[in-house]
């Protein structure tokens, strides 16, 4: 399994501060202005500025939303969450999950819980500091599951940047993890995921930014639809598709509103 690169890894840090930047700029989502303060505070104010051609930052606010929405109404007191960055999941869930466990490199990591262990001390989340694409990682995050609790697995903006060989990697771990404890792997929509947008200028310009920004080249790759749903399925997973959550606090444009109808969530179940 090809892991990333020391490129990518840099790429990874520098938007897991522009997420949290978007949410804390155009949103009132607990937590987020606290981590950014927390950022600045570290002299890196530079890592938080958003780039309007980098972002379209109700993408953003969509995702983040739709990930509580699904865990909460689901009741999943277990999840984990995979390229975890440093959005507040954890801190906003902690009176809904007793077993929070998220995975990212090790910077992000250790700056994660350093910031959360400040603002909330008594929040028992586990950090594993590693690659999601590293057999490693998967065996330190099965050792922290808990036994008769059903897991609710989610990813947001990783999954965008992966190749097949990456995604039947992570397929094979989160296949076996809710083969045995039950539960669900979710992941959001994604404008790579649509071929039909990339016509769309201020899409094109958004592709092109973000494939030189992330060192990545697999996100100017677009796959249809139906051949990502396909993927899964062959897999061996159930797959069922749902409307994001739409009540957004960040402006967007009718021509958004257009691309915002496109977009469903993948709900990924063992057979």
């Amino acid at each position: 399994m090809k892991l990333l690169t020391q490129a990518e890894k840099e790429a990874i840090q520098y938007t897991a501060y522009r997420t949290v930047a978007a949410l804390a700029k155009n949103t009132s989502i607990p937590y987020c202005r606290e981590i950014i303060q927390r950022i600045i505070e570290e002299n890196q104010a530079e890592l938080v500025e958003v780039n309007s051609s980098l972002s379209l930052s109700y993408l953003v606010e969509l995702r983040y939303k739709t990930s509580e929405k699904i865990i909460k109404e689901g009741g999943y007191q277990q999840v984990i969450e995979l390229g975890a960055g440093l959005t507040p999941h954890a801190l906003n869930l902690k009176q809904t999950v007793s077993n929070y466990i998220e995975v990212d490199l090790e910077e992000n990591s250790c700056l994660k819980r350093r910031i959360v262990q400040e603002l909330e001390p008594s929040l028992a989340a586990h950090y594993v500091a590693g690659d999601v694409f590293d057999s490693h990682a998967w065996s330190t995050l099965n050792s922290l599951l808990k036994p008769g609790l059903p897991v609710a697995i989610f990813a947001e903006g990783l999954l965008i940047y992966s190749s097949q060989e990456q995604r039947r990697f992570l397929g094979e771990q989160i296949g076996a993890i809710i083969a045995e404890h039950d539960g669900l792997f979710f992941m959001e929509d994604s404008l790579r995921f649509h071929p039909e947008l990339q016509w769309i200028p201020k899409i094109k310009q958004f592709t092109i930014a973000l494939t030189n920004k992330s060192k990545n080249t697999n996100y100017s790759e677009p796959i249809t639809q139906e051949d990502l749903t396909q993927e899964w399925q062959d897999m061996g997973f159930i797959v069922k598709r749902i409307e994001p959550e739409k009540k957004l606090e960040t402006a967007y444009s009718a021509e958004d509103e257009q691309i915002l109808d496109t977009l469903k969530h993948w709900l990924l179940f063992a057979r």
